[in-house]
């Protein structure tokens, strides 16, 4: 009985561990569509304290998605794409934004530390398209 409580609580911290990285993604997406676009980039950011000493480039990443809304207009849909995993300690998150104008590629990496996950990686991108006709010509040339 106490080994069959001690494997079930053993599974639920893995899972919270699995999921830490997601609530924090999540945080930043619900900040992000108040228009809260700085507290959004420092929230997705608070895993990793090394990120205090590249301060210049989190301000340019904020003036980057700051200056989005007027580019693409407002959101319309966020959904997750894919997570790609590396063994246990690495993920690759990818959303898809959709904006009045166009789509943008949200990609989060994140890798296991002692307690819980911290962010390598954070970026935004509008190149996922020209990916997409590349692949959808892959594909209908592999299906003839």
């Amino acid at each position: 009985m106490k080994l069959s409580i001690l494997l079930i609580t053993t599974l639920l911290s893995l899972n919270t561990f699995a999921s830490d990285y997601q609530s924090e993604i999540d945080e930043f997406f619900e900040l992000y569509k108040n228009g809260k676009i700085n507290e959004a980039v420092d929230s997705i950011y608070k895993s990793n304290k090394y990120v205090s000493s590249i301060p210049d480039q989190i301000i340019n990443v904020k003036n980057q998605l700051s200056s989005l809304k007027g580019l693409v207009g407002e959101i319309n849909n966020i959904g997750k794409i894919d997570t790609y995993a590396v063994g246990d300690d690495f993920v690759h998150v990818t959303y898809l934004v959709t904006y009045d104008r166009q789509p943008i590629r949200y990609e989060f990496q994140f890798f296991k530390v002692k307690q819980g996950w911290r962010v390598y990686s954070f970026s935004f991108d509008d190149e996922l398209t020209g990916e997409i006709k590349v692949l959808a010509r892959k594909s209908a040339l592999s299906a003839k």
